[in-house]
């Protein structure tokens, strides 16, 4: 699933790493930045290290909990089939 945040302005001469092209992008004419699936912290660090852009960066983390909330691995997370009984008879 393709994530994205909208970007106040396009950062300058950003080069993503090449593992990582096929998962991230940024779209100029709409101004929003995509990524790919999961973000690891390990993806987050890597990228956020690219630039000194506190725009950006504020950005990448905003993009970085969006991935991370809607696919967060089910084993860490208890999202499964089985979460849903869970919460029903486990009273709060």
């Amino acid at each position: 699933m393709d994530h994205f945040v909208t970007l106040e302005r396009l950062p300058e001469e950003l080069e993503f790493p090449a593992d990582l092209k096929d998962r991230i992008r940024i779209d100029a004419q709409s101004k929003r930045l995509y990524f790919r699936g999961y973000m690891s912290k390990t993806d987050f660090d890597r990228i956020c290290l690219l630039t000194k852009d506190w725009s950006f960066r504020r950005k990448l983390e905003e993009l970085f909990r969006v991935c991370i909330d809607d696919d967060e691995p089910a084993s860490k997370g208890g999202h499964g089939f089985f979460s849903l009984f869970r919460k029903r008879a486990v009273p709060s």
